[in-house]
């Protein structure tokens, strides 16, 4: 829905001559900021001409406007700016100016729950001025009086919240991140923060906001891998504000982790391979070897899709060399760390063009990756697949992508229903042989099932 004023808008006009762009090229760029949030739009350069005649599209569609000026102009650019909307059709942000992590999780949780907040929070664009890493401040430790553990309402609570991350983190392994989050999210808020609310944050232990931080991690995870990524980054944000209160560096270091590997998926390479750089600066010896070993192997993947051959090879030489300390024990049914970080390794060599090479590193990871991980063995054999094709042998990569097809309703997961998307769309361009002919035919049923 539209609305018509026949002012010229002086100001939309401006901002594009500043950035350069024509009319076609702003079109592009607000579908494009549209498709990150899930939101499929055909704009083009007549859509913008009514923009700049007066007409204004609706809200959302001002918000991936404004979001698309601010990276092409690399300095904010609010709706009010462009003469398409103003402040008070803006949505509020869920995070405005907090006064510490809880607070913020609080307010944050409590827009997640509202079913109409919710929806607008989803809706909203991914936005790029999230992609830095906040500085670094290493804090004294200070000792402040606490109360007797056994007379706070959080008594015993660390305990639980380890036993229900792990919980919730095996649950979403083998389900996806669509499923029990909005549980996660009740959780978190009534259980947990409930249970903290009363209490000064100074009176709480650092390893139990380290927990919180945790669990808080955990949903920004689960809104990633189902692509509600302004949702995803708001969780992340409040992550970070939380270990940064109990200088939890290896805390730091994860939630900029899966910042980067947000980022990556949605193809801001140079913020991705910023943010995993600070990750790995940020965990310095503090993790254990495997930690320690996924965070040099996100940071292979990001400096890969750069194509910078040299720091991608030894940021893996690294991730190996620390996978040897690990000990060597089946975690939650499999090796987890070496499954992720061949998975990573795989990524990493197929953005470099070394698909024979990918595919060793991938089949690695499968051989050693849980049963029970249905998620992550569905996306590595759909980037074992994708290697396969890229290298010229399409009935390969149908016969690897067979167990995909049969796996991928049984998960809720946007990623994994994007990986069936845009591979159906890659063997489109062999439909004349007949094996991927009738893989197509059954990918088409499999969609439909999962659309349904």
């Amino acid at each position: 829905m539209t609305s018509r004023n026949h002012t010229p808008n002086d100001l939309l006009r401006a901002l594009l001559r500043e950035a350069r762009w024509t009319n076609h090229n702003f079109s592009l760029a607000v579908n494009r900021v549209a498709a990150e949030a899930g939101t499929r739009l055909r704009y083009d350069r007549t859509s913008v001409s009514h923009w700049l005649s007066g007409t204004r599209p609706r809200p959302l569609v001002t918000a991936f406007a404004a979001e698309a000026l601010s990276r092409r102009l690399d300095r904010p650019v609010s709706v009010a700016d462009t003469g398409l909307g103003n402040l008070a059709a803006e949505e509020a942000d869920p995070l405005p100016e907090p006064g510490s992590g809880l607070v913020a999780l609080h307010r944050l949780t409590e827009s997640d729950l509202d079913p109409r907040q919710r929806i607008a929070l989803r809706d909203q664009p991914f936005r790029t001025d999230w992609l830095v890493a906040p500085p670094r401040r290493d804090r004294p430790e200070v000792l402040h009086a606490r109360p007797n553990d056994d007379d706070v309402p959080w008594s015993g609570l660390e305990t639980v919240l380890a036993v229900m991350t792990s919980a919730f983190a095996t649950a979403d392994q083998t389900l996806g991140g669509g499923h029990a989050r909005s549980a996660l999210v009740t959780y978190l808020a009534n259980d947990v923060l409930g249970r903290l609310r009363p209490a000064p944050t100074a009176h709480i232990p650092d390893q139990l906001v380290s927990r919180v931080a945790a669990l808080t991690d955990l949903i920004g995870f689960k809104c990633f891998d189902d692509l509600h990524q302004y949702l995803a980054q708001c969780y992340y944000r409040v992550t970070l504000l939380l270990v940064d209160e109990v200088n939890d560096r290896t805390g730091q270091a994860l939630a900029l982790r899966g910042m980067s590997a947000q980022a990556c998926f949605l193809g801001h390479y140079r913020h991705a391979a910023q943010l995993a750089d600070a990750a790995v600066d940020r965990a310095g010896t503090s993790p254990p070897p495997g930690t320690r070993a996924l965070l040099l192997g996100q940071a292979a993947v990001a400096h890969a899709a750069l194509f910078e051959r040299r720091t991608t090879l030894a940021r893996l030489g690294e991730a190996e060399k620390h996978l040897t300390k690990t000990d060597d024990a089946p975690r939650s049914g499999g090796r987890t760390h070496h499954a992720d970080v061949g998975h990573l390794a795989g990524q990493a060599l197929a953005f470099l063009h070394d698909h024979r090479q990918a595919e060793i590193a991938l089949r690695a990871s499968l051989r050693r990756r849980a049963e029970g991980e249905r998620r992550s063995r569905l996306l590595t054999t759909h980037q074992l697949a994708e290697s396969q094709l890229r290298r010229g042998d399409p009935e390969e990569a149908c016969r690897t992508w067979q167990w995909f097809l049969d796996e991928c309703s049984s998960v809720r997961s946007g990623r994994v229903r994007s990986a069936l998307r845009s591979f159906s769309v890659r063997l489109w361009h062999y439909r004349d042989n007949a094996v991927v002919t009738q893989v197509l035919r059954r990918a088409e049923r499999v969609t439909g099932q999962l659309t349904a």
